[in-house]
Parts: C-alpha cells; structure tokens; sequence
C-alpha cells in the first residue's frame, strides 16, 4: 500500500509539472514583432527629412505583416508589395517589389523610396522610430508608425 500511495504521489507531480511549463515563443526578440502589422510612415530619406512636393499624392508608407511574410505600401503614387525575410540580428531583405504602373509627374521621391527597399539589410526601432539600413550601415529610411488604421 505504501508504495502505491508513494508511486501515485509521483505520478501527480510529474503530470502538474508537465502541464505547468510554457512553451517557449517563436520568437524571443521583442522588436521584430512589435513593428510588424504597423503602418508605418516614411519622414526621411536617405538621412535627409522628407519634404513632399505638391506632385506627391500620397505620404509614402509600408507595412509589414506576418501572413505570408508580405509587404505593401505606397511609394507616394504607386501601390506596391512583395515579401520580407527577418533574418538574425535585426537584418532584413524584401523581394523585388511589383508595384501599379501610374504615371505620376516628379515621382523623384518614390523612385528612391523602392531603390532603398531593396538596398535594405537591417532595422532598428527606437524610440518608436523604424530605420531600414544598407549593408555599410548608412541610413535609406525612418519611419513612424501612424494613427490611422490599416485594412489587409
């Protein structure tokens, strides 16, 4: 008797043991997932704050969503998307980006903007600003978050 009673002791703490663990999250990096489903608008450019002409018709933007790694934005005139990888140590890469084929007059802003996409290899977020970064570390865009929300 004493040994059932001593065997079903142990049996219980094992079972409340295995139930009370948590499984580990995907990922333990706090940055990569708080930027993600953000719409995030452009304020600079190569370093330089962005100033947009009238020709502009829209703040350039991208946002980033964890469904099938995709991205999407606008370039100021164009709509655009493709896909991202996040890679260790904050390092990114987007896809060649598809983007509308609208003409739009003084698109100089919106032809840098996807240049830099795809010159992109890191991000940073700090402070609530999101920085994409070349491989030298020089700086292609910030970022805010915006106010308004973002339908998929």
């Amino acid at each position: 008797m004493k040994y059932i009673y001593s065997l079903s002791v142990l049996v219980c703490l094992l079972l409340f043991n295995c139930k009370s663990q948590v499984a580990p999250k995907e990922s333990s990096n706090k940055s990569e997932t708080s930027f993600i489903e953000t719409k995030w608008v452009l304020t600079k450019l190569n370093g330089d704050v962005l100033n947009l002409s009238k020709t502009e018709l829209e703040q350039p933007f991208i946002k980033l969503t964890a469904k099938d790694n995709g991205v999407g934005g606008n370039g100021g005139c164009n709509s655009f998307g493709g896909t991202y990888t996040l890679k260790d140590n904050q390092q990114i890469e987007f896809s060649q980006m598809m983007a509308t084929m609208r003409y739009c007059e003084g698109s100089s802003i919106e032809n840098v903007f996807m240049g830099n996409l795809q010159k992109a290899r890191s991000y940073i977020l700090t402070d609530g600003e999101l920085t994409f970064k070349d491989e030298n570390g020089y700086v292609l865009a910030s970022f805010e978050p915006s106010t308004e929300k973002v339908t998929n």
